[in-house]
């Protein structure tokens, strides 16, 4: 994969994410405050990757890469706890967990 495609595809799921969020019942409380987390570690990914491609060293680079994984991997946490728990269709979340 080449970087470009890389970058689009992250591109993507933040839209993708922004979508699927605003799509969530924020009347409940339970998916009010998961949804806030999962926009802040969902568009961590983006935003570390982006700044880590203007990093000015290996070092800084592989820092904020680092940091956009782990948002990646927090994300990935929020997604499965809210089809776990039933308050999102699991259709609605397999795209993103897969």
């Amino acid at each position: 994969m080449d970087k470009n495609n890389f970058k689009i595809r992250l591109y993507e799921f933040t839209l993708k994410l922004i979508k699927f969020i605003d799509d969530i019942d924020k009347s409940d409380l339970v998916n009010r405050r998961i949804s806030d987390q999962l926009f802040r570690s969902g568009t961590s990914v983006m935003a570390n990757y982006v700044e880590g491609k203007s990093s000015v060293s290996t070092k800084e680079y592989i820092n904020f890469f680092s940091i956009s994984l782990k948002s990646a991997n927090e994300s990935k946490y929020w997604f499965a706890i809210l089809r776990d728990s039933g308050k999102v269709e699991a259709e609605k979340i397999n795209w993103f967990l897969a």
